[in-house]
């Protein structure tokens, strides 16, 4: 976990989740391991955050209340910003055919290990 510290330890984080209490779990494992977080519930307001805002990684949910989180995906690989997908859709072999080389965690899954998930792929990203 130390290694994960490191790696997100003053990183800006965009976490895409519609589910409340998931939010939640995840804000607090990032806060736990020295990360900023912005939240965001709806594809609008992440939309919004994406474009508005400097992340160096992002956790997205893939159903936001019924719409697709591709748009916010799309603009941040156009961005070069590491991201991974957080799922319970079942839909990994789509999201890697369209998505190649992004992570998938599916739901439920443990904080800790998403946070760890995140923290290697921030480590392997590219430089923008």
């Amino acid at each position: 976990m130390a290694t994960t510290r490191a790696t997100l330890a003053g990183k800006h984080v965009l976490v895409v989740e519609d589910e409340f209490l998931v939010a939640i779990d995840i804000e607090a494992e990032l806060h736990d391991n020295g990360a900023r977080v912005t939240c965001a519930a709806t594809l609008a307001s992440a939309e919004a955050c994406a474009k508005n805002e400097h992340f160096d990684a992002a956790i997205l949910d893939v159903n936001l209340h019924g719409k697709a989180s591709y748009p916010v995906a799309d603009y941040l690989r156009q961005a070069h910003v590491p991201f991974l997908f957080h799922t319970g859709q079942g839909e990994k072999r789509t999201l890697t055919e369209r998505y190649p080389g992004v992570e998938v965690c599916n739901k439920p899954c443990d904080g800790t290990a998403l946070v760890s998930m995140l923290g290697r792929v921030l480590s392997t990203a590219r430089p923008a």
